[in-house]
């Protein structure tokens, strides 16, 4: 969580209204006053960005829980991978438990989705999430495990929602090689622009490059 670097409040929106959002305060703590890091306000614009998005594809219905869940994780583990160039462990098991437990509320509250999309679920989770595993253990360093977290948990929501029963796997199957097809694309372009602009084959995160992969094959299935 971040903290304000003057006096350690919290930066982060919570239930109590100490904590507002960053064009609410100003750009300040609400505590000392002190200016606030613009990433704050980036991340607040990033995840009400995907919510707009998934809301004004998917309507007011029970769909929405799952993919706004997972889009709130996908923005924090982005944030903090591109800032520290790792996925902290318990951001994907708070993501994945969220998504979890959105999936069977929104299979148990809507009759219209039936039961089955769990599978899909748990196919979607187990290819995108397995790729990446067997890219990581060929090469960790190209590759950490964090990646392979953040790909298993948006599995979850891409094979939920791409099952049909016409195509229990193959749906499933097709959308988490998409996402993952389309992370690498996009990972690429990003690696591209970074070795122009510094001159040197340096690391960087791929993690935020598959998130917008996976949210973006979502986005087109709602």
């Amino acid at each position: 969580m971040g903290r304000c670097g003057a006096c350690g409040h919290p930066l982060a929106l919570q239930l109590v209204p100490a904590t507002l959002p960053w064009v609410l305060a100003a750009g300040r703590c609400a505590r000392c006053g002190a200016a606030r890091p613009r990433w704050c306000a980036g991340v607040e614009v990033a995840t009400g960005l995907t919510f707009g998005l998934a809301a004004a594809r998917a309507g007011w219905s029970a769909t929405l829980l799952p993919v706004l869940s997972l889009f709130a994780g996908l923005v924090a583990m982005s944030t903090v991978d591109i800032w520290a160039m790792r996925i902290p462990t318990r951001f994907a098991h708070a993501t994945a438990g969220a998504v979890a437990v959105a999936i069977v509320v929104a299979t148990a509250i809507d009759s219209g989705i039936d039961a089955d999309t769990l599978r899909g679920a748990l196919v979607g989770a187990a290819v995108l999430g397995g790729g990446l595993l067997v890219l990581h253990l060929i090469s960790p360093r190209m590759l950490g495990f964090g990646d392979v977290r953040l790909a298993t948990v948006a599995g979850l929501v891409v094979g939920w929602l791409a099952w049909t029963p016409e195509h229990p796997v193959l749906g499933p199957v097709e959308d988490a090689l998409d996402a993952a097809l389309l992370g690498g694309f996009i990972g690429a372009l990003v690696g591209i622009v970074l070795l122009a602009m510094r001159r040197r084959n340096d690391p960087f995160p791929f993690g935020p490059s598959l998130a917008v992969g996976a949210s973006l094959v979502i986005l087109a299935s709602l």
